[in-house]
């Protein structure tokens, strides 16, 4: 008879961080074009093809987040195609102690480490989007081409390429989703040091480090391509960060949410007035206690019985 293993992940609930992202200079994240046309566009800026609006995808802001929180970590890298280097492990040990995979997950150890981190595609905010779409919604958007020249040291040939940005002062809203879930042994235990466990101290790290990694962006790096010439600089303002509990897999238990302005809807925040520094909201941070609800909510849930 074959053995069994017992194996359960437990969703205890999520954290949802949005806000804004406001392009400080052009920003440019490369889309394909449509047609070739001389004296035309060589680098068009991704747009949804339906609506025709510039956005920041998913996978973009997510990719630059992983990066910076590997060279924060400056683990050993491991080639993931032939040209392609990351941090990964082949020994699934090794992939849940790493603050790293162990968010935007390792597909390359026998049982893959799935990711909890959720970025979804930033699109323009309302307002940027009456503004910078000619006519407003359905119209053309407005972008600039910045005319770029190449010179050959040797012969002083210009070789010009025209590269396509949205403009400064344009807005995204984002929304960053990271699953509190516990690993493949289903326990959450507060102060646990295992690697196997799900702990107080792994969440916390592992939502400062995506607070770290927005604040590297918009402080010491940018977003999309040619951030070495000027692009992509941003502001990145969190309007609001929400903590989901689950009593169990499917009753919704509480929720907390901590805003910009704790007094006020977080509908109402005023981005620019109300910026809170990316310190303070990992103090908040501190303030969300999960361990406590949750361990002992799935302890009663496990050990109660129907009494009817």
């Amino acid at each position: 008879m074959a053995e069994t293993i017992d194996m359960q992940i437990k969703l205890l609930g999520y954290v949802k961080i949005k806000g804004e992202i406001e392009a400080l200079t052009g920003l440019h994240i490369g889309g394909t074009a449509d047609s070739i046309d001389k004296g035309g566009i060589d680098n068009p800026v991704i747009k949804n093809p339906v609506t025709n609006v510039p956005y920041i995808p998913g996978s973009s802001l997510r990719g630059r987040m992983r990066s910076l929180l590997e060279k924060k970590t400056a683990k050993k890298l491991y080639p993931m195609t032939k040209d392609i280097w990351m941090e990964l492990y082949k020994e699934e040990k090794d992939a849940l102690g790493s603050q790293v995979c162990r968010v935007f997950g390792n597909s390359i150890s026998k049982r893959s480490v799935p990711s909890v981190l959720i970025v979804r595609d930033a699109l323009y905010t309302k307002t940027t989007l009456d503004h910078y779409m000619q006519g407003g919604k359905g119209g053309l958007p407005i972008t600039e081409a910045k005319m770029e020249i190449a010179v050959d040291r040797i012969t002083a040939h210009p070789l010009p390429r025209t590269i396509e940005r949205v403009p400064a002062g344009a807005k995204f809203d984002f929304e960053i989703i990271y699953k509190v879930q516990t690993y493949e042994n289903g326990k959450f235990d507060a102060t646990s040091t295992d690697v196997y466990t799900k702990s107080d101290d792994k969440l916390k790290q592992d939502l400062k480090n995506i607070l770290w990694a927005l604040e590297q962006i918009e402080t010491y790096d940018g977003l999309g391509g040619n951030t070495s010439r000027g692009y992509g600089q941003v502001e990145i303002c969190i309007k609001e960060l929400t903590a989901i509990h689950y009593k169990d897999l499917i009753t919704l238990a509480t929720q907390e949410t901590l805003s910009n302005n704790d007094s006020q809807p977080s509908t109402n925040i005023d981005c620019d007035k109300m910026k809170k520094s990316f310190v303070e909201w990992c103090i908040k941070i501190d303030k969300i206690i999960y361990s406590k609800d949750l361990s002992e909510n799935h302890e009663k849930n496990s050990e109660e019985s129907p009494k009817n």
